[in-house]
């Protein structure tokens, strides 16, 4: 329960691109602002898109029925803080003596007059996604804070190998980790690699890891098949899937830079690191020159271009870049 004495704000704004620490950050502010009060009777909850600030301050200007508090949050705020900003400034500069807003948005531009009300009276929260450099301390704490589990420096930097640099879908990847290793009677301290491999393996990443292995083999039917098992089984993939190849092809590029710089396999894989199918990625390394690892990035992002600007299909894009990629390389053959 919160402190019942300490200084409530009248105003917090919670804004950035990482859903899942807005999401944290406003149970926070809840946590804070009711102190344990019910929130059926003291919250009230709006959507920017139909919020009208009339409905707002009314509610703000609400006495609270067995709290000392009213708390009232606007989800998805931008619009409503652009169209009504004015209002906004006129209601900070005589607050609610017991009501508090709490605005949630994706942005809030540092330059406005409401922006400089806010530092002044407000509590503004940013929620940025988590810095690549930051993400294996990150994950490392919350599998600490959230399950009581240690995430050793290897298993954290095999999870985000294999998953991707999402914070999000990390701490969820970690969630369902704690869930696997739950065992009354042998309950687990940590999550090993092992652990990792095991339960997220078989994901967006590491599917997009064995077309390209298929492609470097020069095996054509081989990744057509995995690329369309791919983008059938995960119905997200469809989104995410050119992001997932290019990651592959950027680490395969720097690999190759070191290759050639006379680095050795084991140095250039734990630089980069590499914690799963060593031996397949210095495969992939020593079959693809500098030249061929930058125009397979060039194609994926003319992809990933049209795919966004409408004109193009991501599946149809990616068959014919695997189709002419391995072409090419029999060509050569």
């Amino acid at each position: 329960m919160a402190d019942q004495t300490q200084q409530i704000p009248a105003l917090y704004v919670v804004y950035g691109k990482d859903r899942r620490q807005k999401a944290q950050a406003v149970e926070a502010v809840i946590d804070q602002v009711l102190a344990g009060g019910d929130p059926q009777v003291s919250l009230n909850r709006y959507e920017g898109e139909q919020a009208a600030l009339a409905d707002v301050l009314d509610e703000l200007r609400t006495l609270p029925f067995l709290s000392q508090r009213r708390l009232v949050i606007v989800q998805d705020a931008d619009g409503f803080i652009q169209t009504y900003r004015q209002g906004l400034e006129d209601y900070l500069n005589k607050p609610s003596a017991s009501g508090v807003l709490c605005l949630v948005a994706e942005s809030f531009a540092g330059n406005t007059r409401l922006a400089r009300l806010a530092k002044k009276i407000a509590t503004v929260i940013v929620c940025d996604p988590i810095s690549p450099r930051r993400l294996g301390a990150y994950l490392k704490q919350y599998a600490q804070d959230a399950h009581r589990l240690e995430l050793p420096a290897a298993a954290a930097e095999l999870l985000i190998e294999l998953g991707g640099d999402d914070a999000g879908m990390l701490v969820s990847q970690i969630d369902k980790l704690a869930a696997y290793l739950a065992d009354p009677a042998t309950p687990a301290r940590r999550i090993d690699p092992e652990a990792v491999e095991a339960l997220v393996g078989q994901n967006r990443q590491y599917n997009a890891f064995a077309v390209i292995d298929s492609l470097t083999r020069g095996r054509l039917d081989s990744a057509l098949g995995q690329l369309q098992r791919m983008l059938s089984q995960d119905r997200q993939a469809q989104f995410q899937v050119v992001g997932a190849f290019a990651w592959h092809f950027r680490r395969l590029y720097q690999g190759r830079i070191w290759q050639e710089q006379g680095r050795t396999d084991q140095q250039i894989v734990r630089a980069l690191p590499v914690w799963s199918q060593q031996e397949a990625f210095m495969r992939q390394v020593r079959s693809l020159s500098l030249a061929d690892l930058a125009g397979c990035l060039r194609r994926l992002s003319r992809i990933d271009w049209l795919s966004k600007t409408g004109g193009g299909a991501v599946q149809i894009g990616l068959e014919t870049f695997i189709v002419d990629f391995c072409r090419r390389r029999l060509s050569v053959a």
